[in-house]
């Protein structure tokens, strides 16, 4: 294994933070520094850390809406603080958001889609989050391709009680800047039980593609990066090439209930921190949500 792929296993475990590093490998973290640089350019490397939110007593929601009167760019607002990833379909005029909420908030969130006349598809607590990385020792760095197909699922996180807001804030700085030096968290022991490491995206990948299935296709595809467990439906994430969009679009055009496909671009695919606007006195404390016709054009 090269030391880039070495380099790469590492930073599954331990955030980009080159002197981080440096410290586990003895390396110098100049060294360090430039081999991530030469991997962020070259290789198309982005790092971002495995969030298990379930841990923290947070519930999550899945809405995929069809035909709303609104544009991608409003509705990806909608709902902050309480969206944690909008998806929209680069094709028809369908797309999904994942929400922090439960009760009586995903309540107003369906009143708030019906009422602008959205054609809601699929609706759906979210149970469990299963998430991976490719195998890092099987990316060739001087070919440009992976060579196996091989992923790894990254340990599950575990229940955190009683959280306090230097947990919650811990993890919005990992997930705010995926290279900050680890080891400088507050309340680090706790924070990573939330964080139980880091997921990575290589080479060129221009698609997120989010399959809604019957059944479960994460062993299908090497570039599932997550899968969700929902009432009696799987949704999964992939990111991919152009030409593996060809690949994966033909395995899964008759089995899916729905897919989007999703340029990576802030108007298609975008992700949210945790909500930390709402946890107040050590619990969440969900806000009732009203969308006015005037505010979503």
């Amino acid at each position: 294994m090269s030391a880039k792929n070495q380099l790469l296993e590492l930073l599954t475990r331990y955030g980009g933070n080159p002197r981080c590093l440096a410290s586990i490998t003895g390396e110098s973290s100049r060294v360090i520094a430039k081999e991530i640089l030469e991997m962020q350019r070259n290789h198309h490397l982005t790092i971002f850390p495995a969030v298990f939110s379930e841990g923290l007593g947070l519930g999550k929601y899945l809405i995929l809406a069809r035909d709303c009167p609104i544009k991608y760019e409003t509705a990806s607002k909608l709902f902050h603080p309480i969206m944690n990833l909008f998806r929209g379909d680069m094709e028809s005029n369908l797309f999904s958001i994942t929400l922090f909420a439960e009760g009586e908030t995903v309540d107003n969130v369906l009143e708030a889609l019906r009422s602008i006349s959205c054609s809601l598809v699929i609706t759906s607590t979210i149970k469990q989050t299963r998430k991976f990385v490719r195998d890092p020792r099987c990316y060739d760095f001087k070919f440009h391709r992976w060579t196996c197909d091989d992923k790894l699922e990254i340990r599950p996180g575990e229940v955190l009680e009683n959280p306090h807001e230097q947990d919650i804030m811990g993890v919005v700085q990992l997930q705010v800047n995926p290279f900050t030096d680890i080891r400088l968290i507050n309340q680090r022991k706790h924070v990573f039980k939330i964080v139980t490491g880091f997921m990575y995206s290589l080479g060129k990948s221009d698609f997120v593609v989010q399959v809604i299935s019957k059944e479960d296709i994460t062993e299908e595809f090497p570039e599932v990066m997550w899968t969700a467990i929902g009432e009696n439906i799987f949704i999964s994430e992939l990111h991919v090439d152009r030409k593996r969009l060809e690949v994966v679009m033909e395995k899964v055009r008759d089995r899916a209930m729905e897919t989007i496909i999703a340029p990576k671009s802030p108007l298609y695919a975008l992700g949210y921190s945790l909500p930390y606007e709402i946890f107040r006195e050590g619990r969440w404390v969900y806000p009732r949500i009203e969308v006015s016709r005037a505010k979503t054009g």
